[in-house]
C-alpha cells in the first residue's frame, strides 16, 4: 500500500469515525426500545388480564353488595346500587321474554 493510500485511509477512519458510532449507536437504541416495546406489550397484557380477573370478583361481589358501600352506578338523579341495577336488567329481560312468548 502506497503512503498516500494510507493518508486517505487514515483521513477517511479518522472523519468517518463519528458516523459509524452513531450508527452503531442507533442500532443498538434501535434493538433496546424494540426488546423494551416486547417487555411494554406483555406487561400490558398481563394487566389487561388481571384487570379482566378483578373486574369479574368486582361485578360479582359488588352485585350482591357483599362487603361495598353500595357505590352507585348512576351519578345523576337516579342513584341505584349493583344489586338494584341487576334486579331491574333480570325484570327487563323477563319481560321482554314474555312479550316474544306471547307472539
Amino acid at each position: 500500500m502506497s503512503r498516500g493510500a494510507a493518508l486517505f485511509l487514515a483521513f477517511i477512519l479518522i472523519f468517518t469515525f463519528p458516523i459509524w458510532i452513531g450508527l452503531l449507536a442507533g442500532g443498538f437504541g434501535l434493538m433496546v426500545g424494540i426488546f423494551g416495546g416486547i417487555f411494554g406489550i406483555i406487561g400490558s397484557i398481563i394487566g389487561a388480564i388481571f384487570n379482566v380477573i378483578g373486574s369479574v370478583f368486582s361485578a360479582i361481589f359488588g352485585a350482591f353488595d357483599w362487603g361495598w358501600s353500595g357505590t352507585p352506578i348512576f351519578h345523576s338523579h337516579l342513584h341505584m346500587n349493583r344489586y338494584a341495577f341487576l334486579a331491574f336488567i333480570i325484570v327487563i329481560a323477563l319481560i321482554i321474554s314474555k312479550k316474544r312468548q306471547r307472539s
